[in-house]
């Protein structure tokens, strides 16, 4: 494995992706880069709502893709469902907005990464960030870290859109590309993109789990390494929705929606009239109601945002299921989205409007008492992530 580059990244998620694509493309030809994260086969996954853009975020996305960024390819190429918000007012404060397939989307950023030949994908963690004289070095990785390449076949495979998306890099490297022992990789810069998974913990009730996602682990070194650099950190929390299966969800009650015609794009000027690469997918509409309230009121002494358990700060325009009963509660009901996260026929539904952390019986409870979801089944129950923050 290389251990000198130009440009160290650590994080696979959006920033990362972001950070490891503009650094590439500014070095091409000058210089290299290494993004370093835990699993690869999740570059570019979509923890959350499976969509990109919306009301200031459908700007950013233009700004990023008008300095050459990667996101605005990637979801031009993955959209399924495309709307521009907003429209009421100034065309200044239009938000373009598009629901994606997750796994393609993925997979899109993924492929865009591979081909770039300055950029190596390593899978490892960060054992400490090496500091010299005031100023970073480089970083050092643990043994069986190591370069991982991307599958052509898989490349190809994806191409023909007819299965779900897979993953372009593996989740670790080869036997053969493994380092033997810890070693510092030198770079004259590095990016830290921190997320969702330094010192995390997952909550749903009173349970908790090591993980800035589910299924994944946390990253416990960092925090330390940063402290003793002199910052200060802080603790911050975000949630997610359960996810429903499709199947058991009532959509002939349910108001549909689909795409603007013409659809946004957010990048490709040369091809504003081409249709959608994917086949375009309807999201449908629903509400909460005061039986729903009454539940959440019941059991908020379980939520961990309210009993105490969960010390983090909450981000203030994305509220949970909770905040929104308690902060605005003359309002007889909230809005809620049924979003499809792929186009195949397993793919889940992410009820967009409804993140929560409350025990998962409870989950279920209110679930089934909004219309549509009567019989509705739970997947995965949502949780709520707390984490440390610069």
């Amino acid at each position: 494995m290389n251990t000198q580059y130009d440009v160290i990244v650590i994080g696979g998620g959006h920033a990362g992706t972001e950070a490891a694509w503009a650094a590439s493309s500014v070095l091409r030809g000058r210089g290299r880069v290494a993004l370093i994260t835990m699993n690869p086969s999740k570059t570019g996954v979509m923890s959350c709502n499976p969509a990109i853009g919306g009301l200031a975020k459908g700007q950013m996305v233009r700004e990023i893709d008008a300095l050459g960024g990667i996101m605005g390819l990637a979801i031009d190429a993955t959209g399924i469902m495309f709307k521009m918000l907003n429209t009421s007012r100034g065309a200044a404060v239009h938000g373009p907005r598009a629901q994606a397939d997750k796994y393609a989307y993925a997979a899109e950023v993924q492929r865009l990464l591979a081909t770039r030949d300055n950029l190596d994908v390593i899978a490892g963690t960060i054992d400490d960030i090496i500091v010299e004289g005031g100023r970073i070095i480089g970083v050092r990785v643990p043994a069986g870290a190591g370069v991982v390449h991307a599958d052509p076949n898989i490349i190809e495979r994806n191409a023909a859109h007819d299965a779900r998306a897979l993953p372009v890099y593996a989740e670790c490297a080869h036997e053969r590309d493994r380092i033997a022992e810890a070693t510092i990789v030198r770079a004259s810069a590095v990016v830290l993109t921190t997320g969702t998974f330094m010192r995390a913990l997952m909550h749903t009730g009173n349970r908790k789990a090591e993980g800035g996602r589910v299924g994944e682990g946390s990253a416990v070194g960092i925090s330390a390494t940063l402290r003793g650099l002199g910052f200060d950190l802080g603790r911050l929390k975000t949630g997610t929705p359960p996810r429903l299966a499709s199947d058991t969800i009532d959509w002939d009650a349910l108001e549909a929606q689909g795409s603007d015609d013409p659809f946004p794009r957010f990048c490709a000027p040369d091809e504003l009239d081409a249709p959608p690469r994917l086949p375009e997918v309807r999201c449908h509409i629903t509400y909460t109601n005061e039986a729903v309230h009454d539940i959440i009121r019941a059991h908020l002494h379980e939520s961990p945002m309210y009993s105490g358990q969960i010390e983090g700060i909450g981000p203030r325009y994305c509220p949970s299921l909770e905040d929104k009963v308690v902060r605005f509660a003359d309002k007889p009901r909230h809005q809620l989205f049924l979003e499809p996260e792929g186009l195949d026929a397993g793919a889940l539904i992410y009820p967009n409007g409804i993140s929560t952390s409350l025990p998962a019986a409870v989950q279920e409870a209110f679930v089934r008492a909004i219309a549509g979801l009567e019989r509705a089944r739970i997947v995965r129950p949502g949780y709520a992530v707390e984490y440390d923050a610069v």
